[in-house]
């Protein structure tokens, strides 16, 4: 998921020299920890008009045992008491028991994270996307939902499976298990309520294994609708964008004069005048849009040779140019992308000769052709498969040659994706500062936590991670950190480093994950902290309690329970506090009114935690 570029305000925290209370101020609804608040910052500022699609996360299902932790009709965050594959499991069937469709990218790979895992769910016009990440808490996630107001609206059919859509492109694809007949009627209902109208064509040469259909709509570029029945009994189906010229190929020239004339056929029930008027502008329109499109297109030139008689030529491969899958030897103005999975050309050969050619040719390298809705004389659609990868070749002849255009993951070559990705120049790594702390200036997104005795970092960027463990390495050494060979580990796709800052230590970590650097870097001033007079014995861990509520708290943490009074931490750091070892424990706050509540908190050797109890619960946190 690749965010715009913005910065996320510093989150301070009070302690006993900054606020007279010596907590946080105004706590919040639920304890928010300081990821989940990065968090939901991201995410209230990334659609800015979702909120006028009348969609409000903060009403959407959640799971059993959710606590929430940020709420608002933009985004949505809260925890859920079980591991990232069981809360997306779990957040799927909440979202499908109340009508939510989910969906995934079209010819996009499923990429293989234990700790992420992001969902897409579509409710008629309203699209949800969903992120599932680790919490701080172990064995549990934190779960974002995000509304995004969809560019393009397309049906899914009731029983639709295996549902792949873009609103971007527009792009539908899945299966249902209807008939074609019906699964056509289907989305010339839906289609139609959407403003758009069915157009035409030359040749409707629909049967019961295949279909295919056009729909105008004005301002957009034509709907393609292809149906396939398979020996399985399942219909596939693919709905997508096409050129407008697609369209006036295989329209014949006088049909948008004949389509201007002849009224829509009037439905069982007779129409009022109203009604009449409607049914003849859309069926105006999608006789202007054809019309358009046509006299765009060139007519072919006299004395072309006809597509009927066509001699089919031998093509051997093309030399000289690189693409995923072979090209035939006639083959011009060839644009390949391997990050994007597309290819076009042009050829001087007939379209027979080029649907010749790829049905040889793909076969000793695996591919296996699917049967395809649309086979003319003027058109043919090609579809691949291998290893669940696919490719669909649309080959067309509007004027003296053959243009082929192909798409699919089958396309997509790891050489190009990699070279593809941003290289770092001069301008990317000039420096830029998020709460004191370096990040260079090409980041999608950066974020800082501030205490008194800890500064912390947290930025994305599209660059590689040499370029960005080079640029911390030299702006770190700039400002008089100096790197420690011990605890140092660089690998390919992760990086962490220790430094001794002005300040005390410090770590920085980088990781790549989903095509971007992730960064953390954290940095505690060590001396501010010793002179506090707040810091434990070397090694110890130092826990300070709190209670902002009316009742008296019950807190249980390492088998010790420690009974805090109300008020008792709202007026200075004089609360009970305790020491432990580093660890992980479990930390439970009781507190008259309110139920039992647990979190889990992972502590290390020399820092600070206060554990509040507030209006909306416990609140753990880390101070130094």
């Amino acid at each position: 998921m690749r965010l715009s570029r913005r910065t996320i305000s510093t989150y301070a925290l009070a302690t006993p020299d900054q606020q007279p209370n010596g907590w946080p101020a105004s706590p919040p609804k639920r304890p928010l920890t300081l990821a989940a608040l990065w968090l939901a910052l991201i995410c209230a500022t990334s659609f800015p008009s979702a909120a006028a699609e009348g969609l409000d996360t903060s009403v959407l299902p959640r799971v059993a045992g959710a606590k929430e932790l940020y709420a608002s009709p933009l985004s949505t965050i809260y925890s859920a008491p079980d591991p990232v594959a069981q809360a997306a499991e779990a957040v799927g069937k909440a979202l499908s028991a109340e009508g939510w469709r989910q969906f995934s990218q079209p010819y996009a790979e499923e990429a293989k994270n234990a700790n992420v895992h992001v969902m897409n769910f579509k409710k008629g016009p309203l699209i949800v996307d969903v992120l599932i990440t680790v919490s701080d808490q172990p064995a549990t996630a934190n779960v974002s939902y995000r509304a995004t107001p969809p560019a393009n609206d397309l049906p899914f059919p009731p029983d639709a499976t295996d549902i792949a859509f873009d609103p971007h492109a527009p792009i539908l694809l899945c299966a249902s298990g209807q008939s074609v007949a019906a699964t056509l009627e289907f989305f010339n209902v839906q289609l139609a309520a959407l403003g758009w109208s069915p157009v035409a064509t030359r040749q409707n040469a629909n049967t019961e294994k295949a279909a295919h259909a056009y729909f105008a709509r004005p301002a957009h570029a034509p709907l393609l609708l292809v149906l396939k029945r398979g020996d399985d009994g399942a219909t596939k189906i693919e709905l997508k964008s096409v050129p407008a010229e697609l369209l006036a190929a295989e329209t014949e020239p006088a049909k948008p004069a004949a389509i201007a004339a002849t009224p829509a056929p009037a439905p069982e029930a007779t129409p009022d005048a109203v009604d009449a008027a409607v049914a003849q502008q859309a069926q105006q329109m999608a006789a202007d849009i054809v019309a358009k499109a046509m006299a765009d297109a060139k007519a072919p030139k006299a004395g072309s040779q006809s597509t009927a008689n066509e001699t089919v030529e031998t093509l051997s491969p093309l030399d000289g140019v690189k693409a995923a899958i072979p090209l035939p030897s006639t083959a011009e103005d060839v644009k390949f992308d391997g990050a994007e999975g597309r290819l076009s050309f042009e050829s001087a050969s007939s379209i027979k000769s080029v649907v010749a050619f790829y049905r040889a040719a793909m076969k000793p390298l695996g591919w296996q052709a699917e049967p395809s809705g649309i086979d003319k004389a003027n058109m043919v659609v090609l579809d691949f498969s291998k290893d669940r990868k696919e490719i669909e070749l649309i080959i067309m002849r509007p004027i003296d040659k053959t243009n082929v255009d192909g798409t699919g993951n089958g396309l997509v070559t790891e050489v190009e994706k990699s070279a593809a990705e941003p290289t770092a120049s001069a301008d990317d790594l000039e420096v830029e500062e998020t709460g004191g702390l370096p990040v260079p200036k090409n980041h999608t997104v950066s974020g800082a936590e501030t205490t008194p005795f800890r500064r912390a970092l947290n930025a994305e960027t599209p660059l590689d991670l040499k370029s960005v463990l080079g640029f911390y390495r030299q702006e770190l050494g700039k400002r008089g950190w100096k790197e420690e060979a011990t605890g140092a580990r660089v690998d390919a796709d992760r990086a962490t480093l220790n430094f001794t800052s002005p300040d005390g230590p410090a770590i920085l970590t980088l990781e790549r994950k989903d095509d971007e650097t992730v960064v953390s870097l954290v940095v505690r001033n060590q001396v501010k902290a010793a002179s506090s007079g707040l810091l434990a014995k070397p090694g110890q861990v130092k826990a300070m309690f709190g209670n902002l509520t009316g009742a008296q708290a019950t807190f249980t943490i390492n088998k010790q329970t420690v009974k805090v009074a109300p008020g008792v931490g709202a007026n200075g750091p004089g609360g009970p506090t305790l020491e432990l070892p580093p660890g992980k424990y479990k930390v439970t706050m009781k507190a008259a009114g309110q139920p039992a509540v647990t979190d889990e908190v992972n502590v290390g050797a020399d820092e600070i935690w206060g554990f509040v109890a507030g209006p909306g619960g416990l609140m753990p946190i880390q101070i130094h």
